[in-house]
């Protein structure tokens, strides 16, 4: 018996009840929800990928028995999956001996556990994708229910009328709602993730209970493949329909990666800039406020990734 099962079993049914919470129908009850993966993530950093998998079983076989089989299923994919695939991979590790003879622990790097990640959330896309053509209209007919189009849609109307902006035609804009609301879908789902194992993390820092140390992301740097999803979702998003929407939801999380490598590499550049405080909190207001800059820090990321601008651009510590 693993000596930490017991305390698995009960991150997995803690994650079950924040999960759980948000049948409860209030509106504070979907932050429990949002923190649902957090106790596998840290079954699973402090003790390891194996923790991790029985908390999600845990946690699953009591979703099941509560609410239904496709709910557990639904939970699995979208909460489970990632904390037990990160974590089992994040505790990947090798002895290095260097020339003068040290011994030391190398540790599975940043850049392969978002390689990992997005991976992950493009294969839940594609069977998210093959599921609902089981089910009339696809996942073009699936997103509208999921993401509440008509009501979205007529709030923004609402809003341009009030402002005295140009209308825009109803059906146009449910048509563009429906293009990235499986993108914006990823990218929270992956940012959620991100932020759930950073928070893990830092907790079990600071408890003492971390299996491995934190890796930086200033050295992260991503396989060379990771474009070949990011071309492919691309070209995906030229066509029509389902196939169309797939594309774009698997160019947005194939992107992901390159926007935190391209954030290590404005942080890195930034050193040399004067008043260095100040031109990092420009620039990230201007990506929250303006949010198009983002495509420049993917940008940046991709350069970055064939390039290697940090080499030149690293200042050498004291």
């Amino acid at each position: 018996m693993p000596p930490f099962l017991f305390i698995s079993i009960g991150a997995g049914l803690l994650s079950a009840v924040l999960y759980s919470a948000a049948t409860t129908g209030s509106a504070l009850s979907i932050i429990p929800m949002y923190l649902s993966p957090l106790p596998l993530f840290m079954a699973g950093l402090g003790y390891g990928g194996t923790a991790a998998l029985i908390g999600g079983i845990a946690a699953t076989g009591a979703i099941a028995v509560v609410g239904g089989p496709l709910l557990a299923f639904a939970y699995f994919l979208v909460n489970a999956a990632v904390p037990i695939v990160i974590t089992r991979a994040a505790n990947w590790s090798r002895e290095i001996i260097t020339e003068d003879g040290v011994t030391h622990i190398e540790y599975y790097p940043a850049g392969l556990l978002f390689a990992w990640l997005s991976g992950l959330g493009i294969a839940i896309t594609l069977v998210l994708a093959l599921f609902m053509q089981s089910f009339e209209g696809g996942l073009g007919g699936w997103i509208p229910q999921i993401v509440q189009v008509d009501l979205l849609s007529q709030t923004i109307i609402q809003t341009q009328m009030q402002s005295g902006s140009a209308p825009i035609d109803e059906a146009v804009l449910q048509q563009r709602l429906i293009r990235f609301a499986l993108p914006g879908l990823g990218l929270f789902w992956t940012l959620l993730s991100i932020g759930n194992g950073a928070l893990a993390q830092w907790l079990l820092v600071r408890l003492g209970r971390n299996a491995r140390p934190s890796p930086e992301l200033s050295n992260m740097y991503l396989p060379q493949f990771m474009i070949w999803p990011l071309v492919g979702g691309v070209i995906l998003t030229l066509f029509p329909g389902d196939i169309g929407l797939t594309g774009a939801a698997i160019t947005a999380l194939a992107a992901i990666p390159y926007f935190f490598l391209g954030l290590a590499t404005v942080h890195v550049i930034s050193h040399r800039l004067p008043g260095r405080v100040f031109a990092l909190t420009g620039i990230y207001v201007l990506l929250l406020a303006l949010g198009w800059p983002i495509l420049l820090i993917v940008g940046l990321g991709i350069v970055e990734n064939f390039v290697n601008l940090r080499r030149t651009y690293t200042v050498a510590k004291p």
